[in-house]
Protein backbone atom coordinates (compact mmCIF):
# COMPACT_ATOMS: atom_id res chain seq x y z
CA UNK A 1 0.00 0.00 0.00
CA UNK A 2 1.18 3.33 -1.28
CA UNK A 3 1.89 6.23 1.05
CA UNK A 4 -0.64 8.64 -0.12
CA UNK A 5 -3.52 4.60 0.01
CA UNK A 6 -2.58 4.80 3.80
CA UNK A 7 -2.95 8.64 4.45
CA UNK A 8 -6.64 8.21 2.90
CA UNK A 9 -7.39 5.57 4.75
CA UNK A 10 -6.59 7.34 8.07
CA UNK A 11 -8.27 10.34 6.71
CA UNK A 12 -11.69 8.14 6.04
CA UNK A 13 -11.38 6.19 8.99
CA UNK A 14 -13.29 7.79 12.07
CA UNK A 15 -11.29 8.87 15.50
CA UNK A 16 -12.71 6.74 18.19
CA UNK A 17 -15.05 9.29 20.21
CA UNK A 18 -13.30 10.32 23.82
CA UNK A 19 -15.45 8.61 26.93
CA UNK A 20 -17.87 10.67 28.58
CA UNK A 21 -16.50 9.99 31.92
CA UNK A 22 -13.02 11.06 30.72
CA UNK A 23 -14.13 14.74 29.25
CA UNK A 24 -16.28 15.40 32.72
CA UNK A 25 -13.39 14.77 34.42
CA UNK A 26 -11.31 17.16 32.68
CA UNK A 27 -14.06 19.89 32.84
CA UNK A 28 -13.75 19.34 36.33
CA UNK A 29 -10.17 19.29 36.86
CA UNK A 30 -10.10 22.51 34.89
CA UNK A 31 -12.41 24.35 36.44
CA UNK A 32 -10.81 23.34 39.73
CA UNK A 33 -7.69 25.42 38.55
CA UNK A 34 -10.05 28.46 37.34
CA UNK A 35 -11.62 28.35 40.85
CA UNK A 36 -8.43 28.34 42.74
CA UNK A 37 -7.50 31.34 40.90
CA UNK A 38 -10.42 33.20 42.19
CA UNK A 39 -10.09 31.94 45.46
CA UNK A 40 -6.85 33.06 45.76
CA UNK A 41 -7.71 36.83 44.61
CA UNK A 42 -10.96 36.61 47.17
CA UNK A 43 -8.68 35.88 50.31
CA UNK A 44 -6.28 38.51 49.20
CA UNK A 45 -9.15 41.27 48.79
CA UNK A 46 -10.89 40.16 52.12
CA UNK A 47 -7.63 40.08 53.86
CA UNK A 48 -7.36 43.91 53.30
CA UNK A 49 -10.18 44.27 55.97
CA UNK A 50 -7.39 43.27 58.21
CA UNK A 51 -5.91 45.99 58.40
CA UNK A 52 -8.99 48.67 58.46
CA UNK A 53 -7.17 49.82 62.01
CA UNK A 54 -4.93 51.70 60.13
CA UNK A 55 -7.02 53.02 56.95
CA UNK A 56 -10.75 52.38 57.61
CA UNK A 57 -10.54 49.67 55.08
CA UNK A 58 -10.11 51.87 52.23
CA UNK A 59 -7.35 48.88 50.72
CA UNK A 60 -10.72 47.03 51.01
CA UNK A 61 -13.12 49.25 49.42
CA UNK A 62 -11.21 50.80 46.81
CA UNK A 63 -11.13 46.92 45.45
CA UNK A 64 -14.84 46.38 46.02
CA UNK A 65 -15.61 49.50 43.83
CA UNK A 66 -13.50 49.02 41.33
CA UNK A 67 -15.11 45.70 41.04
CA UNK A 68 -18.74 46.86 41.05
CA UNK A 69 -17.70 48.85 38.29
CA UNK A 70 -17.03 47.02 35.91
CA UNK A 71 -19.39 46.27 33.02
CA UNK A 72 -22.42 43.50 32.95
CA UNK A 73 -21.12 42.58 36.22
CA UNK A 74 -24.05 40.52 36.75
CA UNK A 75 -23.15 38.46 33.80
CA UNK A 76 -19.53 38.07 34.80
CA UNK A 77 -20.43 36.50 37.83
CA UNK A 78 -22.74 34.08 36.21
CA UNK A 79 -20.61 33.03 33.81
CA UNK A 80 -17.52 32.62 35.46
CA UNK A 81 -18.42 32.19 39.17
CA UNK A 82 -21.31 30.89 38.94
CA UNK A 83 -22.02 28.33 36.50
CA UNK A 84 -17.95 27.05 37.25
CA UNK A 85 -18.99 26.22 40.69
CA UNK A 86 -22.16 24.49 39.66
CA UNK A 87 -20.88 22.31 37.30
CA UNK A 88 -17.50 21.85 39.61
CA UNK A 89 -20.06 21.42 42.44
CA UNK A 90 -21.96 18.61 40.91
CA UNK A 91 -19.37 16.21 39.25
CA UNK A 92 -17.48 16.50 43.01
CA UNK A 93 -20.30 15.18 44.84
CA UNK A 94 -20.55 12.14 42.28
CA UNK A 95 -17.23 11.59 43.49
CA UNK A 96 -18.14 12.02 46.88
CA UNK A 97 -20.89 9.15 46.41
CA UNK A 98 -18.80 7.21 44.24
CA UNK A 99 -15.69 7.33 45.87
CA UNK A 100 -14.44 5.33 49.17
CA UNK A 101 -11.81 6.34 51.86
CA UNK A 102 -9.12 3.95 52.72
CA UNK A 103 -6.98 5.77 55.10
CA UNK A 104 -8.83 5.14 58.14
CA UNK A 105 -9.43 2.53 60.48
CA UNK A 106 -12.34 -0.30 59.03
CA UNK A 107 -14.17 -3.32 60.43
CA UNK A 108 -11.91 -5.53 57.98
CA UNK A 109 -14.39 -5.51 55.46
CA UNK A 110 -13.08 -2.61 53.59
CA UNK A 111 -8.75 -1.88 52.52
CA UNK A 112 -7.36 0.45 55.28
CA UNK A 113 -4.00 2.02 54.21
CA UNK A 114 -3.10 5.27 56.56
CA UNK A 115 0.44 4.57 55.75
CA UNK A 116 0.16 6.11 52.48
CA UNK A 117 0.20 9.77 51.84
CA UNK A 118 -2.03 10.37 48.94
CA UNK A 119 -4.30 7.93 50.75
CA UNK A 120 -4.40 10.82 53.19
CA UNK A 121 -4.67 13.49 51.05
CA UNK A 122 -7.25 11.37 49.03
CA UNK A 123 -9.91 11.02 51.98
CA UNK A 124 -9.25 14.93 53.78
CA UNK A 125 -9.63 15.78 49.91
CA UNK A 126 -13.62 14.19 49.93
CA UNK A 127 -13.86 15.30 53.81
CA UNK A 128 -13.43 19.10 52.58
CA UNK A 129 -15.68 18.67 49.85
CA UNK A 130 -18.90 17.76 52.03
CA UNK A 131 -17.28 20.81 54.42
CA UNK A 132 -17.22 23.34 51.22
CA UNK A 133 -20.84 22.15 49.48
CA UNK A 134 -22.58 23.14 52.94
CA UNK A 135 -19.64 26.25 53.17
CA UNK A 136 -20.09 27.79 49.42
CA UNK A 137 -23.67 27.61 49.40
CA UNK A 138 -24.32 29.00 53.12
CA UNK A 139 -21.54 31.59 52.39
CA UNK A 140 -23.74 32.85 49.06
CA UNK A 141 -26.88 32.34 50.76
CA UNK A 142 -25.58 34.88 53.33
CA UNK A 143 -23.61 37.27 51.79
CA UNK A 144 -25.62 37.14 48.46
CA UNK A 145 -29.27 37.35 49.64
CA UNK A 146 -29.53 37.79 53.65
CA UNK A 147 -27.01 40.49 54.08
CA UNK A 148 -26.90 41.98 50.72
CA UNK A 149 -26.57 45.57 50.91
CA UNK A 150 -29.82 47.10 49.56
CA UNK A 151 -29.81 50.22 46.98
CA UNK A 152 -31.51 53.01 47.73
CA UNK A 153 -31.89 55.56 45.01
CA UNK A 154 -32.00 59.93 45.74
CA UNK A 155 -31.49 62.09 43.17
CA UNK A 156 -28.35 61.25 41.67
CA UNK A 157 -26.35 59.68 44.15
CA UNK A 158 -27.22 55.75 44.97
CA UNK A 159 -26.75 54.80 48.70
CA UNK A 160 -26.05 51.04 49.64
CA UNK A 161 -27.86 50.58 53.56
CA UNK A 162 -27.09 47.10 55.52
CA UNK A 163 -27.92 46.43 59.00
CA UNK A 164 -25.09 46.39 61.44
CA UNK A 165 -25.37 45.78 65.12
CA UNK A 166 -24.18 48.78 66.68
CA UNK A 167 -20.44 49.42 68.60
CA UNK A 168 -18.73 51.79 70.42
CA UNK A 169 -15.85 51.49 67.20
CA UNK A 170 -19.12 51.31 64.42
CA UNK A 171 -19.29 55.35 65.78
CA UNK A 172 -15.91 56.24 65.55
CA UNK A 173 -15.56 54.59 61.89
CA UNK A 174 -18.89 56.41 60.49
CA UNK A 175 -16.98 59.86 60.08
CA UNK A 176 -14.27 57.91 58.26
CA UNK A 177 -16.35 56.57 56.21
CA UNK A 178 -18.77 58.95 55.41
CA UNK A 179 -21.65 56.67 57.12
CA UNK A 180 -24.74 57.74 58.03
CA UNK A 181 -26.16 56.05 60.87
CA UNK A 182 -30.09 55.79 61.78
CA UNK A 183 -32.04 53.63 64.45
CA UNK A 184 -35.07 54.40 62.64
CA UNK A 185 -35.79 52.66 58.81
CA UNK A 186 -34.41 55.62 56.57
CA UNK A 187 -37.01 57.32 54.27
CA UNK A 188 -38.29 55.31 51.39
CA UNK A 189 -37.15 51.83 53.38
CA UNK A 190 -39.39 49.36 54.22
CA UNK A 191 -37.32 47.13 56.77
CA UNK A 192 -37.06 47.07 60.18
CA UNK A 193 -34.67 46.59 63.32
CA UNK A 194 -34.14 44.20 65.98
CA UNK A 195 -33.00 45.61 69.61
CA UNK A 196 -29.52 46.78 69.08
CA UNK A 197 -29.32 47.07 65.38
CA UNK A 198 -28.70 50.22 63.07
CA UNK A 199 -28.84 51.03 59.48
CA UNK A 200 -25.64 52.13 58.17
CA UNK A 201 -25.87 53.50 54.79
CA UNK A 202 -23.21 54.40 52.94
CA UNK A 203 -22.14 56.02 49.26
CA UNK A 204 -20.14 53.25 48.01
CA UNK A 205 -20.65 49.63 47.43
CA UNK A 206 -17.08 48.45 48.92
CA UNK A 207 -17.70 50.54 52.18
CA UNK A 208 -21.35 48.47 52.64
CA UNK A 209 -19.54 45.39 52.27
CA UNK A 210 -16.57 46.48 54.09
CA UNK A 211 -20.00 46.94 57.24
CA UNK A 212 -21.13 43.76 56.26
CA UNK A 213 -17.71 41.65 56.89
CA UNK A 214 -17.19 44.00 60.17
CA UNK A 215 -20.45 42.99 61.40
CA UNK A 216 -19.76 39.62 60.69
CA UNK A 217 -16.44 38.79 62.46
CA UNK A 218 -17.91 40.34 65.71
CA UNK A 219 -19.45 37.03 66.15
CA UNK A 220 -16.89 34.34 68.05
CA UNK A 221 -19.48 31.44 65.86
CA UNK A 222 -19.12 32.69 62.88
CA UNK A 223 -14.90 33.64 63.40
CA UNK A 224 -14.90 29.74 64.22
CA UNK A 225 -17.09 28.27 61.45
CA UNK A 226 -15.61 30.08 58.69
CA UNK A 227 -11.48 29.76 60.26
CA UNK A 228 -12.68 26.12 59.61
CA UNK A 229 -14.68 26.81 55.78
CA UNK A 230 -11.39 28.74 54.93
CA UNK A 231 -8.90 26.15 56.18
CA UNK A 232 -11.00 23.58 54.11
CA UNK A 233 -11.18 25.58 51.32
CA UNK A 234 -7.33 26.14 51.35
CA UNK A 235 -6.15 22.17 51.49
CA UNK A 236 -9.09 20.96 49.22
CA UNK A 237 -7.78 23.96 46.31
CA UNK A 238 -4.52 23.29 46.47
CA UNK A 239 -4.51 19.75 46.84
CA UNK A 240 -6.98 19.55 43.85
CA UNK A 241 -4.41 22.20 41.63
CA UNK A 242 -1.68 19.31 42.46
CA UNK A 243 -3.79 16.45 41.55
CA UNK A 244 -4.73 18.45 38.26
CA UNK A 245 -1.05 18.94 37.25
CA UNK A 246 -1.31 15.32 37.09
CA UNK A 247 -4.32 14.54 35.33
CA UNK A 248 -3.40 17.19 32.57
CA UNK A 249 0.06 15.79 32.16
CA UNK A 250 2.06 18.57 33.61
CA UNK A 251 3.86 16.77 35.94
CA UNK A 252 4.36 13.29 35.01
CA UNK A 253 7.69 12.20 36.87
CA UNK A 254 8.36 11.86 40.65
CA UNK A 255 10.66 15.07 40.58
CA UNK A 256 8.13 17.30 39.08
CA UNK A 257 5.49 16.19 41.45
CA UNK A 258 7.60 16.94 44.41
CA UNK A 259 8.67 20.05 43.15
CA UNK A 260 4.97 20.93 42.52
CA UNK A 261 3.69 19.87 45.57
CA UNK A 262 6.33 22.50 47.11
CA UNK A 263 4.49 25.33 44.85
CA UNK A 264 1.23 24.20 46.14
CA UNK A 265 1.80 23.86 49.82
CA UNK A 266 3.69 27.38 49.73
CA UNK A 267 0.90 28.74 48.12
CA UNK A 268 -1.98 27.18 50.52
CA UNK A 269 -0.01 28.76 53.69
CA UNK A 270 0.16 31.84 52.24
CA UNK A 271 -3.51 31.80 50.42
CA UNK A 272 -4.69 30.73 54.66
CA UNK A 273 -2.48 33.05 55.68
CA UNK A 274 -4.35 36.00 54.11
CA UNK A 275 -7.92 34.77 55.36
CA UNK A 276 -7.11 34.02 58.54
CA UNK A 277 -5.98 37.85 58.61
CA UNK A 278 -9.29 38.59 56.86
CA UNK A 279 -11.23 36.79 59.94
CA UNK A 280 -8.90 37.32 62.53
CA UNK A 281 -7.34 40.58 62.36
CA UNK A 282 -11.02 42.25 61.96
CA UNK A 283 -12.61 40.16 64.97
CA UNK A 284 -9.61 41.10 67.81
CA UNK A 285 -9.51 44.90 65.63
CA UNK A 286 -13.45 44.84 66.55
CA UNK A 287 -13.04 43.99 70.31
CA UNK A 288 -10.25 46.11 70.43
CA UNK A 289 -12.59 49.00 69.83
CA UNK A 290 -15.25 48.04 72.23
Amino acid sequence: MTTSAIEEKLISEKLPKLPRAFILRRLHSILGIWLVVFLCEHFFVNSLCAIYAKDSGQGFIAMVNHIYKLPFLPVIEVVFLGIPFLIHMIWGTIYLLTGKLNSFKTDGSSPSLPQFKRNRAYSWQRITSWILLIGVVAHVVQLRFVEYPTHLQIGDQTYYMVKVSGDPGLNKLAPKLDLKLFDVPPAGSHQTLKAGQLFAVAKSPGAAFFLVVRNMFKRPVIVVLYSIFVLAAGFHALNGAWTALITWGITISTRSQKIAGIWTKSIMVLVLFLAMAAIWGTYWTTLIEK
